[in-house]
């Protein structure tokens, strides 16, 4: 028997208004939306393991990687995650730079709701894009996106039931793209990946196996320029780095830096226009100048010969000079007009293929740290060299501001004013000229302070000894571990300032 209508009438909206009851319930039942967004740059110059070192994605020994004599087969080239202790890619690049923009994580996990969305705005198109809503939870609150350079707005809404609430963030996607040429004191020679090995292991024998993220060029991401991108890189999560190190061992202005070099088969800006191609260059590191004044003859020659800055140097580029402080002083007056060269080709003027640098970039030259001085501040004796051999040469090379002449004491118990025109460091400094920020404190630290960390320092020194033998008898007078971290720091220092 059916109900009477009436009945059947009475039963429907009751049970209708208990529906309406319990989604009342429910709906009261839901947390109230909270929205708490926030952003961040996802790393252009990767560093794993957290050790302190980029880790590329060129490849990593497959063994051995930081031992004395880590494999010569390399796995995992290629594959786009960055591993420990893995080569820069092609020996240069710390991670792959696109043309469409720089990857940036939107945060959300702040937030409370079911689900939330994005809504992007650039601020100078005025375009906005939105980006899907999506379930929120712990494993599933970040969102990535690529985004070219710039202001935007980030509109983040979340949901909750029935309720929903927006906020916004202001921010500037900024990708700093910081380019390093140089001649050894940028490249790291002496600090191969594997340098621990070779200082903790006895690594001075001949059966040790440097390696680098360029061999030939003994190029590695233990040289302070490639240290200074991370440590720019760690500085803030809201602003990537992106590094290209064509750094080369051996570099001088014409045959590294603006013409071919045998062991990087190219010049370094071709080198660097290759990887970055048309994007604006934000920083340039530069260290040069060294090899073109011949600073490896004036070594040798001083290790080799007595009274070394009045004789003709024993090899190099100074060889056809009557005397060692002849070559010094006539290769040194041409370091402005090769300066003004780079400049020249940097800014586009000479080097239609050059690179592009960005409104407001920076090129930071690096003076040449004080190798002479022991740790009570004292001129160094070491080896064959005497103590007047490194007045000599910290006066007539390294000095920014040097006296106008030097007296040297020769072993016949003569003396020998010589004039001091400029100085490679002085040289270097007077780029300002040219609209550069030279990196004083990579001096300053070294030559300025009261404790020496020259070649003779012990453990205060900044540069390495004499290497008889083996792998890393280039090493010698060049930046050691705690050297490279001391010019890395002087980099850092300068590029802040440079970049605001």
């Amino acid at each position: 028997m059916s109900r009477p209508i009436a009945t059947r009438v009475l039963v429907g909206s009751l049970g209708a208004l208990i529906a309406t009851v319990a989604a009342l319930a429910s709906a009261d039942a839901a947390p109230a939306a909270v929205a708490r967004a926030s952003w961040s740059m996802v790393d252009m110059t990767k560093d794993i393991d957290h050790d302190g070192f980029i880790d590329g994605d060129g490849g990593v020994p497959k063994s051995g990687a930081l031992s004395l004599t880590p494999s010569p087969v390399s796995i995992g080239a290629g594959n786009h995650l960055a591993q420990r202790n893995e080569r820069l890619i092609n020996g240069a690049l710390s991670w792959y730079l696109s043309p469409q923009g720089f990857p940036v994580t939107l945060d959300a996990c702040g937030s409370t709701g079911t689900s939330y969305s994005w809504r992007l705005t650039n601020a100078t198109t005025g375009v906005t894009t939105p980006v899907a809503s999506t379930p929120l939870t712990k494993q599933r609150c970040r969102t990535r996106v690529t985004l070219p350079e710039g202001a935007y707005t980030f509109a983040l809404t979340v949901r909750s039931g029935a309720s929903s609430t927006s906020t916004s963030v202001p921010a500037e996607v900024r990708n700093i793209l910081m380019v390093a040429m140089g001649d050894s004191y940028a490249s790291g020679e002496g600090n191969p990946r594997n340098v621990d090995a070779w200082v903790t292991q006895g690594g001075f024998l001949s059966s040790f196996r440097p390696y680098w993220d360029h061999d030939a060029c003994h190029r590695s991401v233990h040289g302070a320029p490639a240290q200074a991108a991370l440590a720019l890189e760690r500085s803030s999560p809201q602003t990537s780095v992106a590094l290209v190190d064509v750094t080369c061992s051996g570099a001088t202005v014409q045959r590294g830096i603006l013409g071919p070099q045998p062991e990087a088969g190219q010049s370094q800006v071709a080198l660097a226009r290759s990887l970055v191609g048309t994007l604006p260059v934000d920083l340039v590191t530069l260290s040069i100048g060294g090899n073109d004044i011949g600073f490896g003859s004036v070594l040798s020659s001083c290790l080799l010969n007595a009274n070394c800055p009045l004789v003709p140097a024993a090899s190099g580029v100074l060889q056809r000079y009557p005397s060692l402080q002849a070559g010094v002083a006539d290769q040194t007056a041409k370091l402005p007009a090769a300066y003004r060269e780079i400049a020249a080709c940097l800014s586009g003027r000479t080097c239609p293929d050059g690179l592009r640098l960005a409104p407001g970039a920076a090129v930071l030259p690096t003076l040449y740290p004080d190798i002479s001085r022991n740790s009570n501040g004292a001129m160094c004796s070491y080896l064959s060299m005497g103590t007047q051999d490194f007045t000599w040469a910290r006066a007539a090379i390294l000095n920014p501001t040097p006296p106008a002449s030097v007296t040297y004491a020769t072993t016949n118990q003569g003396t020998k004013t010589l004039p001091i025109a400029a100085t490679l460091n002085q040289q270097i400094a007077a780029t300002t000229a040219l609209g550069w920020k030279p990196v004083l404190q990579a001096w300053s630290r070294s030559g300025d302070s009261a404790q020496g960390h020259g070649i003779c320092a012990g453990a205060n020194a900044w540069v390495w000894g004499v290497q008889l033998g083996g792998q890393m008898i280039g090493a010698a007078f060049h930046p050691n571990q705690p050297g490279e971290r001391q010019l890395a720091a002087a980099i850092v220092e300068a590029a802040k300032s440079a970049l605001g």
